[in-house]
């Protein structure tokens, strides 16, 4: 529940409904932030991409796959095999797994995964110029099996197996584009608040919902839509009424987190810091994180290891509350030697700055220094 011990000692008081025109996360909003720079975009579709002829059956497009990525679909789809099953054993389980599936999951992928899904109608493939597809458009169509890109000369064919058509019939219904619609907004609340505590139950999900948004939730109708939508999403799961994110790998990691978090009320994120926390789980504009990303740049690190995702992972350790010697691991992962210890107390600085001042999982979101000076004013 989140009506844990000592929110009275801390001050809690219930947040007031914020009655606003649009959504937090409005369609137009999703796609800002969704857009893929340029290169990045071309190194997604190049990856995702078959080469050869297209095949318009499912069997013939899954045989298309390594038996590597067909064990990860497997996974994806919750088919069990054993690694040593033939290869025609997983495609074969496989293609009764994805028609069963693809009509259930359709109301739970994203707008724009959907949009481009209209434009099949009854073929099985559409033709697309290389540099006027965006991999967003194919995300999760693409990863669950649904959709399969061929390069063919100047441009991408798209194909959608033909066992799987009479289901975009589907897309005709104003209806699901409603629920599509909702379930988009669940899910950036479900990415933003996972990324904010980390762990947090069905109740603390309902009480930011309902703070912002017109349609109200109770528990119950929230854990119902994310039980599903969880199945569909990569950044976070569903467990227990229990959003969780995906730093966590299994539920013994979550219990043993659980354990650990300080007996304090969630913090109230506000409607701006809900967009913010949705793309990144720190404040990487903070005062504290300029600073070490500054330092951080005096340095180059071996085997094309980029600062900006050392960065990334440091502040992944501040947030989930790792010890000094995790983050002197991780620099050794990453091949960054200081060469004395005026330089490693300096980093050791920036590090406390960085962790005293971000919005920690095991204190529900508050930061270190904002608890401080709330005792201190008790």
């Amino acid at each position: 529940m989140c009506y844990i011990r000592g929110m009275i000692e801390t001050g809690y008081k219930p947040p007031t409904r914020e009655m606003h025109p649009s959504p937090v996360f409005t369609d137009a909003l999703l796609r800002s932030i969704m857009d893929t720079e340029p290169s990045l975009n071309r190194e997604l579709l190049h990856s995702a991409a078959l080469s050869g002829t297209p095949s318009h059956s499912l069997a013939a497009c899954l045989d298309s796959y390594t038996k590597e990525h067909l064990l990860d679909l497997a996974s994806d789809h919750e088919v069990d095999l054993p690694m040593s099953a033939r290869k025609k054993q997983f495609v074969d389980s496989l293609s009764g797994r994805i028609v069963d599936r693809f009509p259930k999951m359709l109301p739970y992928l994203p707008v724009v995964n959907l949009e481009f899904l209209k434009r099949f109608k009854d073929d099985t493939s559409i033709v697309v110029d290389t540099d006027m597809l965006q991999f967003r458009d194919i995300s999760h169509v693409h990863n669950f099996g649904f959709l399969y890109l061929y390069k063919t000369g100047a441009s991408y064919t798209a194909v959608v197996p033909r066992e799987l058509l009479p289901a975009l019939q589907m897309l005709k219904d104003t209806e699901l584009w409603k629920s599509v619609e909702l379930h988009q907004r669940l899910d950036a609340y479900a990415v933003s608040l996972s990324n904010l505590y980390g762990v947090l139950d069905i109740d603390q999900f309902a009480i930011v919902w309902n703070r912002f948004e017109a349609e109200n939730l109770t528990p119950a109708m929230a854990q119902d839509e994310l039980d599903e939508l969880g199945k569909v999403q990569y950044y976070w799961w569903f467990e227990d009424e229990l959003v969780i994110s995906s730093f966590f790998r299994t539920l013994e990691e979550v219990e043993q987190f659980l354990d650990n978090v300080k007996q304090v009320s969630y913090y109230a994120p506000s409607r701006e810091e809900l967009v913010q926390y949705f793309q990144t789980p720190y404040d990487d504009q903070s005062p504290a994180a300029s600073a070490m990303m500054e330092f951080l740049s005096g340095y180059r690190l071996p085997n094309d290891e980029q600062i900006e995702d050392l960065m990334d992972e440091i502040s992944d350790t501040c947030i989930a509350g790792d010890g000094m010697q995790d983050v002197f691991d991780l620099l050794n992962e990453y091949g960054l030697l200081f060469t004395g210890m005026d330089e490693i107390t300096r980093f050791t600085e920036l590090y406390v700055q960085m962790s005293e001042n971000c919005r920690k999982w095991a204190l529900r979101g508050h930061t270190p220094n904002a608890l401080k000076k709330h005792n201190r004013t008790r």
